[in-house]
């Protein structure tokens, strides 16, 4: 097949706590699985290789992953990252029987904002659950929201044009996108120092001290 996605992987003898040597070699652990593979084919990927292809298509897109031996067409079902490093540590690839339709989230990206004054676009729904044949699945559903306008516009799954062989699953009453009001950051009131307040209160208190002092030697003359 002329247009076929191919990802490279090598077949893996190491694993447990020992994939962590794997890693430092710039390899990603990963298992090969699903109805139509008998048990599990443990494999492993180049992290660039890989990084580079899941950022081009995604964990929607249908492709054959190749290794010594053995190939299989697959979806990326899960990524496992590294929760502070966020490197990638695990990859499941799923084997779906390519004659049955499966359920499977497809991200949502959003094309031609508008500019709207005092408004911002909130991006609700990243990601939208479809059932299709695994060759139908859309790597991702371009939305042009050059329709949302003013404050208050939606745009929900249910405005979104249908795809061919595709069926959304997703509540079609679900907030894709919206206009909300920019945030007014509201100015605080200016406190006076208190240097000014005392030079202030000193500069009454010694005028009225001044004033009971001539009130005192008047009152004397008299």
């Amino acid at each position: 097949m002329a247009n076929e996605l191919v990802l490279m992987a090598e077949p893996r003898e190491v694993h447990g706590k020992k994939v962590k040597t794997l890693r430092r070699q710039g390899l990603i652990p990963g298992v090969v699985y699903g109805p139509v593979v008998d048990g599990t084919v443990s494999v492993s990927v180049n992290s660039r290789d890989f990084n580079k292809f899941f950022t081009a298509h995604g964990h929607s897109t249908i492709f054959t992953v190749k290794w010594d031996g053995g190939s299989q067409p697959v979806l990326i079902r899960e990524v496992q990252r590294d929760p502070v490093r966020q490197d990638i540590l695990h990859i499941d690839f799923f084997a779906p029987n390519m004659k049955v339709t499966l359920r499977q989230h497809v991200a949502v990206s959003l094309l031609h904002p508008a500019d709207v004054n005092g408004g911002m676009l909130q991006h609700a729904l990243n990601e939208i659950e479809v059932e299709a044949l695994p060759s139908d699945l859309p790597s991702e559903i371009q939305v042009d929201v050059s329709g949302l306008t003013n404050i208050g516009d939606v745009l929900h799954v249910s405005d979104l044009k249908a795809i061919d062989k595709v069926t959304f699953i997703t509540d079609e009453h679900a907030v894709i996108a919206s206009i909300v009001a920019e945030a007014v950051q509201e100015e605080e009131p200016v406190e006076e120092e208190e240097g000014e307040v005392a030079e202030g209160e000193e500069g009454e208190e010694s005028a009225e001290s001044e004033s009971e002092s001539q009130d005192e030697d008047g009152g004397s003359d008299e």
